[in-house]
Formats: C-alpha cells, sequence, structure tokens
C-alpha cells in the first residue's frame, strides 16, 4: 500500500483531460473550472437579461480582453488569480441581474473586461512547446467566446417573451450567483488567513 504513495500520478496546474489533444483541453477548461463557470454564467444573464440583444461592444471588449490575459499567461509572470477575485466578478454581475435594472452597454462592456481579465490571467497553459501553449490558449479563448454568446444569447431569447416569471427565474439565478460568489469569496478569504 505505501508503494503507491511512493508513485503519484502525473501533477498539473489545471485540469486536463487524458487522451484530447491540447485545443480540445483548452476548450474544455472553462467548464471545468467551477470558479470560471460561475463568472460565465453571470456575464451571459447581465449581458442577455434585457433586449433587445445589444452585444458588439461587450462581446468586442471580452475578445479582446481575454486574448490579452491568455497572451499574457504565455509570459510565465502570472501564477493564476486568487478565487475571491473570480466570485467577486460574479457576485458583482449576479448582483446586477438579480436588481433587475436595465443597464447602459458601456456598463455591460466594463463586467465582460473585468471577467475576460479575471478568467483569462487564470487560464494559463501548462504545455511543454510553444505550438501546444497557443493551440490551448486559443481551445480556451473560443470556448471563452461561445460560453458568453450563447449565455447571452439564450437569456435574452428567454426575457423576449415578455413572461413575468421568465424575467423573474433570471432574477433569482442572479441571486443564487451572489450566493454562490460570497460562499467562494468567505471560504477563498479564510483559507488565505490559515
Amino acid at each position: 500500500m505505501a508503494l503507491v504513495f511512493l508513485c503519484p500520478p502525473l501533477a498539473e496546474a489545471h485540469m486536463t483531460v487524458k487522451g484530447m489533444n491540447h485545443f480540445t483541453s483548452g476548450a474544455l477548461h472553462p467548464l471545468m473550472t467551477p470558479a470560471h463557470v460561475l463568472v460565465l454564467l453571470s456575464l451571459g444573464l447581465c449581458v442577455g437579461q434585457h433586449p433587445p440583444l445589444r452585444l458588439k461592444i461587450p462581446l468586442s471588449v471580452f475578445a479582446a480582453a481575454s486574448a490579452m490575459a491568455l497572451g499574457w499567461t504565455m509570459t510565465g509572470r502570472i501564477a493564476g488569480v486568487h478565487q475571491a477575485i473570480l466570485a467577486s466578478v460574479a457576485l458583482a454581475a449576479g448582483a446586477v441581474v438579480a436588481i433587475g435594472k436595465p443597464l447602459p452597454v458601456w456598463v455591460r462592456a466594463i463586467f465582460c473586461g473585468a471577467g475576460a481579465l479575471a478568467i483569462g490571467l487564470d487560464s494559463g497553459a501548462d504545455a511543454a512547446t510553444g505550438l501546444a501553449v497557443v493551440s490551448t490558449l486559443l481551445g480556451t479563448w473560443l470556448a471563452l467566446m461561445l460560453c458568453v454568446l450563447n449565455g447571452a444569447h439564450y437569456v435574452s431569447l428567454a426575457a423576449e417573451k415578455n413572461k413575468q416569471w421568465i424575467h423573474i427565474g433570471i432574477r433569482v439565478a442572479g441571486s443564487w450567483i451572489v450566493a454562490i460568489s460570497l460562499l467562494v469569496v468567505a471560504f477563498a478569504l479564510r483559507k488565505q488567513g490559515h
């Protein structure tokens, strides 16, 4: 039994799926990290909550900020982002969704930029070669874009129906994101204190 502990498996900083290529592993990374999923859900709700759907500015900011952050991870200067920061971005966007007041497009763009920077800086690749790193980060970038785009699109389609229960459901989802984010922030800060 003791021999099992003498030969630990390969450890990696980010979860990978065994047998997948670098691009696919990068694309799955945001969906396998709970804090990233929380931020992506909150951004999709925030951008799509109030139709008509205006994606040009928020999505352009998200695309540029996430590409810049992912590119910066290639320098090796950033090891990751503290979980409390990721959860705080989700908390702020979730609170806006829970309140339910329409926001100007530029405010939604600021949320998208903050979320993109936080997730991007926390998504560095541990691949051995330069091409593998680029492939992994490209997969991550495309997955991030698709998650926010799809989330905003489907939330907007639901919100266009002008049914009161749909708007309440969207706001309840925002309040659940706030509650979960508060727990993540509290645990992350408590863990840091020890």
